[in-house]
This record gives C-alpha cells, sequence and structure tokens, in this order.
C-alpha cells in the first residue's frame, strides 16, 4: 500500500498541465495521414449554419487577406482598423500585413466588453473595419457595437478565434457581423494543431480574398500528433521548462498566409463533432469555478449568451504566477494591452492612445485551465491554490 501511495505521488508531483485544449483522438489524427477527401469547410458551414466559408493556414492570415480586400473594395480612402485594446497580438499584425493603420478601444475591465464611450470617441471617418472579439469563449456584448460601426459605415468583424461553438441570441458566434473568422491552432476550442476559417455573407469580397494552394500537410499532422503526446501531463513539463518559446506572445506582422493543409481540413471534418462534447466538458468546469469563486474577480456574462470558456478568466492580482500554479495550467495572458506595448506603438494611428481598462486586464488577469484534462476535483485543487496565492477570501 505504501508503494502504491508512493507510485500516486511521484506522478502527482510530475503532473504538468496544459494550460488549453489540446485533445484530439489519436484514430481521426492516424486516420487523416491516410486519406485527405474530408470536406471540412462545408461541415463547418453545417455546424454554424451558414452557405460558405474560406479555409486557410491561420486565422489572422485570412483576416489580413479580408482586410486587405475590404481596402481595395473602399479604394484605400479609410486605413484604420479599430481593435480591442486588449487582445492577441496577431489580431494587430493582420492589420499591419494588410497595410493597414491600427487603432484601439479599452474595454470594461469587469466584463471584457467594449467601453462604448471610447469606441463612440475612436471611430471616425478613417476607420475601415470594427474588429469586436469573444475573449476565453464567453461572448461579448456586440448589439451596440455593431449598431455603432453601421452608423459610420464600417465593416463588423467578428473575432472568433477563441470561440467556435458559442453563441448570443441563439446565433452563432461568427455570424453576427459582416464576417467571422476563427482558429484552430493548439489551445483553440477545436485545437487541430493549425488553420483557420473565415465566414461571411458578401460574396464579392469572398471571391477577392485569395489563398494559395495547399499543401498536403503531413508535417502539420506530424506536429499535432506531436502535440499530443507532449500535452500528457507527465510530459508536458517538458517542453514548458526548454527555452522554446512556448506559449510567448509576440508582435509579427511576417507571417505566412496559404491554404488550409488537405489533412489538416480533413482532420476537422472528421473531428468537428466532438465540439458539443468539447464545449460542454468546458462549460462544466466553467461553472465550478464560478461557484467557486463567486464575485470575486469572475467575469460578468450576458444573459442569453453560450460561452465555451476555452480558458477560464480570472482577475486575480498582479502577483507572479508560482511554479506551482504553472504546473497546474495557471498562466498570465497577453502580457501588456496594445496600446502598451512597445513593438506595435509605430503602427498605432495614435501612439499616445491611454486605455486604462485594458492596462489594468493586463495587469491582474489570470486564465485557469478548463479543458477535458481538467476534472472537477481538479479545479477545486486549483481554486485552492490560486485563492491562498492571491489572497482571496471565499
Amino acid at each position: 500500500m505504501s508503494h502504491l501511495l508512493s507510485a500516486r505521488q511521484f506522478w502527482k508531483k510530475l503532473a504538468w498541465y496544459p494550460p488549453a485544449e489540446t485533445k484530439i483522438p489519436l484514430r481521426s489524427i492516424l486516420s487523416a495521414f491516410f486519406s485527405s477527401n474530408g470536406d471540412f469547410g462545408q461541415a463547418l458551414c453545417n455546424y454554424l449554419g451558414v452557405e460558405k466559408c474560406i479555409l486557410g493556414n491561420s486565422g489572422r492570415a485570412l483576416l489580413a487577406l479580408l482586410l486587405n480586400a475590404l481596402w481595395e473594395k473602399d479604394g484605400k480612402k479609410r486605413d484604420q482598423v479599430l481593435i480591442p485594446a486588449y487582445t492577441c497580438y496577431s489580431v494587430a499584425g493582420s492589420v499591419v500585413r494588410a497595410g493597414l493603420k491600427v487603432n484601439v478601444y479599452d474595454l470594461d475591465s469587469g466584463s471584457f466588453n467594449p467601453d462604448l464611450d471610447d469606441l463612440k470617441r475612436k471611430i471616425g471617418t478613417q476607420t475601415l473595419a470594427v474588429i469586436c472579439q469573444h475573449l476565453f469563449g464567453i461572448p461579448s456584448e456586440t448589439r451596440e457595437l455593431i449598431d455603432i460601426a453601421k452608423r459610420n459605415g464600417s465593416y463588423v468583424i467578428e473575432d472568433v478565434a477563441q470561440a467556435l461553438g458559442g453563441s448570443e441570441d441563439e446565433n452563432p458566434l461568427g455570424t453576427l457581423g459582416d464576417f467571422g473568422f476563427f482558429s484552430f491552432g493548439r489551445g483553440k476550442t477545436l485545437p487541430l494543431g493549425s488553420g483557420g476559417a473565415m465566414v461571411g455573407e458578401d460574396r464579392e469580397i469572398f471571391a477577392q480574398v485569395k489563398v494559395d494552394d495547399s499543401r498536403k500537410g503531413r508535417v502539420d499532422l506530424s506536429s499535432t500528433l506531436l502535440t499530443q503526446l507532449m500535452s500528457l501531463p507527465f510530459l508536458y513539463g517538458i517542453p514548458e521548462n526548454l527555452p522554446i518559446g512556448l506559449g510567448k506572445t509576440i508582435f509579427d506582422p511576417k507571417f505566412a498566409v496559404s491554404q488550409m493543409p488537405e489533412r489538416i481540413q480533413y482532420l476537422g471534418e472528421k473531428c468537428i463533432c466532438y465540439m458539443e462534447s468539447l464545449n460542454g466538458h468546458r462549460r462544466t468546469i466553467g461553472r465550478k469555478y464560478y461557484g467557486l469563486f463567486g464575485d470575486h474577480g469572475t467575469l460578468r456574462v450576458q444573459r442569453a449568451s453560450e460561452p465555451v470558456y476555452t480558458r477560464f478568466p480570472l482577475m486575480a492580482g498582479r502577483n507572479s504566477l508560482s511554479r506551482e500554479l504553472m504546473k497546474l495550467g495557471v498562466r498570465r495572458m497577453y502580457p501588456n494591452a496594445i496600446a502598451d506595448e512597445q513593438t506595435i506603438k509605430s503602427y498605432l494611428a495614435d501612439p499616445e492612445s491611454r486605455t486604462p481598462g485594458a492596462s489594468e486586464i493586463a495587469r491582474h488577469l489570470i486564465t485557469l485551465p478548463t479543458h477535458t484534462g481538467i476534472s472537477e476535483n481538479l479545479a477545486k485543487q486549483i481554486a485552492e491554490k490560486v485563492r491562498d496565492h492571491y489572497h482571496i477570501s471565499q
């Protein structure tokens, strides 16, 4: 019995949990090595209830192509894109990749919803498009943002990179604005390892968004398979502790733009049927965290919305993460608000822009894992460790 207990303690000490979803059925990956006949595009359209989508090697690549097509249609008159002041740096990278200027609107730090007063101040005659986001798979309030953008004659683009399967008023996220783009990289709602998709009803613009012929994608699929292996709790600590920049957020507008690899498309077609199961588990863990933290640092989620919780956001405080929390999959996210990030400042339409809500989010936000490797009991342990580390009262 003592030997069994020691073995359990050993594996518990060795365990290192990923911060977000990586799980794809092994049989689906293996079958994708030998066939590439699936129609992921049509499967995604059926899932979202739309008529057409475009697949690419990443969500940011498709966003860059879309923005460039919109700019061309506009006669290159308007050259600014309004983006959330706290978001993935890849969004700003896509704007720059398209040859446009980045402008930012602030967020409410209690809900991550747009600061509509700041949006009204920032939007103007040079605003080609406004991007709204559903960060961590939590639906953002979009109605008033869409109204403001439409009155200004600007396009609305939904960033649904982290929110496939979520909804607002029973409408799938990604179908509320003029366009929506999705990502299928590691840690996303459907973690195929790479790839992105874009949906929208403007056939003229869709005809202008051209992507190169796809490669076979055996290397991409091999990387997905390796990710599955290295994401096991007793192995994940190895890449986490190597100096390879795993999970590091960087601004780089010089990314590749191409079609989604064929075998990743096949994998997506085989795996989209698992979306409800994956999202169902993440919702269960998300509700568990809400029950454990109550109103202490949790976000206000709007009614009539269905989150998918790729991660659970918590405004915990400024303390740095301990190694113990890192091993449990707890993470900081983007280190700075867009307007505070030195690598992006030179691309801003207004380098002196101030976004206090977004800056507060960057200082206080941590994320807790919700993926299929996290049980309700483990979620409770994680919450207890977080509460102790950040001195959050019960």
